[in-house]
């Protein structure tokens, strides 16, 4: 059996009070919910508790030496064995990630793409999230629209696992073009979301403008409100005469969006949760029925707490574009 958590200060002034006052061991253990062998071992010898150095194979790394660690680890793509070369610490780089692995702080991840932010993006996103910085609940108006393609060999990027040696290693198959994909649209809305329609790639004005016409007449004033406004990127066919005059023709508020922004865009959230349903434990899929099957099931499955959640992440959102002066968010 492993050995009990040692007592903190405030334990051991209390169990210190209680004996002074008489009360046996059995009591004691029973008030500061603690067994009577530790109470016993601290009234032993209460000077020289915790002192007594632990048996057992030492640590290869010292205290100061996995702070170190942690330090040079923190948002770097070193490699453990250049972490330990960089802090000066001689050992094997599976005791470096095996303190990495016990931080609460850290931990292995994908790194995230972002588009490259040109002085022109970031000037747009200032001035845009400067405009609407002070909106609150005024966000709960706008509708969030995107595309986004899903493969039927899952997303592109690695997959990490961690293996049992003891087992055969896991594999992936990839096909060419990821075995063929499908493109979908959506939008949410503070109060519920849009149909998740399939698309053609090479979608043009005509059918874009069609598809949202539809869309906006059987959600919008259900997922937002009477006085909606619209958020879609700034793709040609979103861009187009014929979409512009649709939406001058039935008065519809679009908002202003800057280029190379998808942290502001809330929708990605939803297609990040979408996609890790999607593909859990590396699921792969035969045909495109199924992956559109799927894809509407766990579309659905999307909450109207979550998305109520992102929505009100966006002043947040435009508070950290104006500190980082146009500059790239976390989200």
């Amino acid at each position: 059996m492993g050995r009990g958590k040692q007592l903190n200060s405030e334990e051991i002034k209390t169990i210190l009070k209680l004996k002074k006052e008489n009360f046996t061991i059995s009591k004691i253990a029973k008030i500061v919910s603690r067994s009577r062998k530790v109470i016993y071992n601290l009234l032993k010898d209460v000077n020289n508790y915790g002192t007594k150095k632990s048996s057992g194979r030492p640590s290869a790394i010292t205290t100061r030496e996995k702070r170190a660690i942690l330090r040079a680890a923190s948002n770097s793509l070193l490699t453990s064995r250049e972490i330990a070369e960089k802090v000066g610490v001689k050992t094997n780089p599976r005791n470096v990630r095996r303190v990495l692995q016990q931080s609460a702080h850290i931990k292995r991840m994908k790194l995230k793409r972002r588009p490259a932010l040109k002085e022109n993006h970031k000037e747009h996103r200032l001035h845009f999230a400067k405009e609407h910085i002070r909106w609150n609940k005024k966000w709960r108006k706008v509708i969030f629209t995107d595309e986004k393609r899903f493969n039927l060999d899952g997303p592109d990027g690695f997959n990490f696992y961690y293996h049992d040696i003891r087992k055969e290693k896991l594999s992936q198959i990839r096909r060419q073009m990821g075995g063929g994909s499908i493109m979908l649209w959506a939008g949410i809305g503070y109060n519920g979301k849009t149909d998740l329609i399939a698309i053609n790639s090479k979608m043009n004005a005509i059918t874009y403008r069609n598809l949202i016409q539809k869309q906006i007449a059987k959600h919008a004033t259900h997922i937002a409100r009477e006085d909606f406004i619209f958020q879609q990127d700034n793709a040609a066919v979103h861009t187009a005469k014929v979409v512009k005059e649709y939406f001058s023709k039935e008065n519809i508020s679009v908002l202003d969006w800057p280029a190379c922004s998808p942290d502001l865009n809330i929708i990605e959230n939803c297609w990040s949760k979408l996609s890790n349903a999607v593909y859990k434990e590396n699921r792969q899929f035969e045909n495109i029925n199924d992956l559109k099957k799927c894809l509407e099931e766990e579309w659905r499955n999307i909450s109207p707490d979550y998305i109520r959640k992102l929505y009100r992440s966006l002043p947040k959102r435009m508070l950290e574009v104006v500190e980082n002066k146009g500059g790239s968010t976390h989200y």
